[in-house]
């Protein structure tokens, strides 16, 4: 399957998850250099390679979504290409003016 032939929407989602996941491996990798608290040395220590591909992908999900949702939010708001419809507002709400009936005093 050819890039040109996934939808457009479905190529945004994947090209920002995947800069995602690319956050997470820098991530991951300045945990284990860094080392807080002794974190990065009990991992490589005790853990060892499933823990840090746990750590990378669910650190992967974290930082796709967050990603994409930014990614989603940035956009200008013009839609590509003008195909589809466009959801139409309903009229601005205008106060209706009502008669009441005039109190008695008494």
């Amino acid at each position: 399957m050819s890039l040109r032939r996934i939808p457009p929407a479905v190529r945004f989602m994947v090209l920002h998850g995947l800069v995602g996941f690319g956050l997470s491996a820098i991530f991951v990798a300045a945990v284990l250099w860094a080392d807080p608290g002794g974190v990065g040395s009990l991992i490589l220590k005790h853990g060892g390679l499933p823990v840090i591909a746990m750590l990378w992908f669910f650190s992967g999900l974290t930082f796709g979504s967050v990603q994409i949702g930014t990614a989603i939010m940035l956009q200008d708001g013009q839609d590509e290409g003008g195909r589809g419809r466009r959801m139409r507002l309903p009229p601005a709400l205008r106060p209706v003016p009502v008669a009441l009936p005039a109190r008695r005093r008494g």
